[in-house]
């Protein structure tokens, strides 16, 4: 059986939408660890992250419903999992403050599951893992395909726990590490002073040596952007029509669904087709469990 490592830092949201209403759910990695572990693809998940004693309970809860969820690589932390308040000023455009992050996942504890077919590197925090452990999982494992969403390596926290967008320097260093890359068009516009041009990021970004680079836009859908000999080929994937209940870590969704594919042999466009069906799933339900709870009645009504 393949196998997928999942890295990022767990969170508990606190979403606050737009109409007032507030509730707790399941954030940050979750949304990847789930939606890899309810697709029906054959390919196991196994999540290396770290949750401290006091908060194991609440994520358990979640983790026992899934299938192929292989939990060997959860580890206990000594700092209580980040809270985040995400401030919805519509259905797409937020902003956020949090406490402090956990510390990042040390290479000794993903080098226990190397090589591994695919690992999906998806930067919540912006300070996950750091780069020298990047680079020693890739010496590592260079056959494995790493699916980086970079997220909020854009982000900075200030002193009154809110989190800002700004520029990262570093972002090529991380992006050669990679095979395929992704972010949203917010973190794209940020994440590169002198570019503020979508396919030219991409060129930089490609010209890495990285296969394929995703930009998600929201309720525009998202562009996937390739290299063909020399020009850079960008294509457009509209959104899926539904009604929004919650967009929360539909990019995170997407991801996981994403490398899957590709690592049974889709190639990039129907990939992210694939992505693009699970992630307008999450748009549609509340929380990773409303997720479940809405893939699990599909399930039951092609049964019927």
């Amino acid at each position: 059986m393949k196998r997928v490592l999942v890295i990022g830092e767990p969170c508990i949201d606190v979403i606050h939408k737009a109409n007032g209403k507030v509730y707790h759910e399941h954030g940050g990695i979750s949304y990847s660890i789930v939606a890899g572990s309810i697709v029906d693809d054959g390919i196991e998940t196994l999540p290396i992250i770290g949750i401290a004693k006091e908060d194991s309970q609440y994520f358990q809860s979640l983790f026992d419903r899934l299938g192929r969820l292989n939990s060997s690589g959860i580890y206990e932390s000594g700092t209580p999992v980040r809270r985040v308040d995400l401030f919805y000023e519509d259905e797409n455009n937020r902003w956020e403050c949090s406490t402090q992050p956990i510390s990042p996942t040390p290479f000794e504890k993903v080098a226990l599951f190397l090589p591994a077919d695919g690992i999906h590197l998806n930067l919540i925090g912006g300070n996950d893992i750091d780069l020298d452990t990047l680079k020693l999982i890739r010496q590592t494992s260079p056959r494995s395909h790493i699916h980086l969403d970079l997220h909020n390596i854009v982000m900075r926290r200030l002193a009154d726990g809110k989190r800002v967008r700004g520029p990262r320097p570093d972002y090529l260093e991380w992006s050669k590490l990679a095979d395929t890359v992704q972010m949203n068009e917010e973190e794209a516009v940020a994440i590169d002073i002198e570019t503020k041009d979508l396919v030219t990021l991409a060129e930089k970004i490609l010209g890495t040596g990285v296969k394929a680079v995703v930009v998600s836009l929201a309720e525009r859908g998202l562009s996937l952007y390739e290299k063909e000999g020399r020009r850079v080929i960008e294509r457009i994937l509209p959104a899926r029509k539904v009604d929004v209940v919650d967009p929360t870590g539909s990019g995170d969704v997407f991801g996981a669904v994403f490398l899957r594919a590709v690592l049974n042999g889709k190639s990039f466009k129907d990939a992210a087709e694939a992505g693009v069906e699970i992630a307008s799933k999450k748009v549609a339900a509340a929380g990773p469990s409303g997720l479940i709870d809405l893939l699990s009645a599909d399930v039951e009504r092609m049964a019927d």
